[in-house]
């Protein structure tokens, strides 16, 4: 497990653009989190997560209460 600081280590990692990453984050319950300012997550907890998307297992995209 390592720790990614930045949205650049975390592209890098997952092989994909800033702005498909923004929409995993935020509609796909995607690991990793802005803390004080910068973009945070682990190696460890993104694997699981693929994991769990490739067998799928994971919940539905968030809802928006009105």
């Amino acid at each position: 497990m390592a720790i990614l600081v930045g949205m650049k280590d975390i592209c890098r990692y997952m092989g994909r653009s800033e702005s498909t990453m923004l929409i995993m984050i935020r509609d796909l319950d995607f690991p990793a989190r802005k803390l004080v300012g910068v973009w945070e997550s682990d190696t460890g907890l993104i694997d699981a997560w693929r994991l769990r998307q490739i067998d799928g297992k994971r919940p539905g995209p968030k809802r928006v209460k009105k």
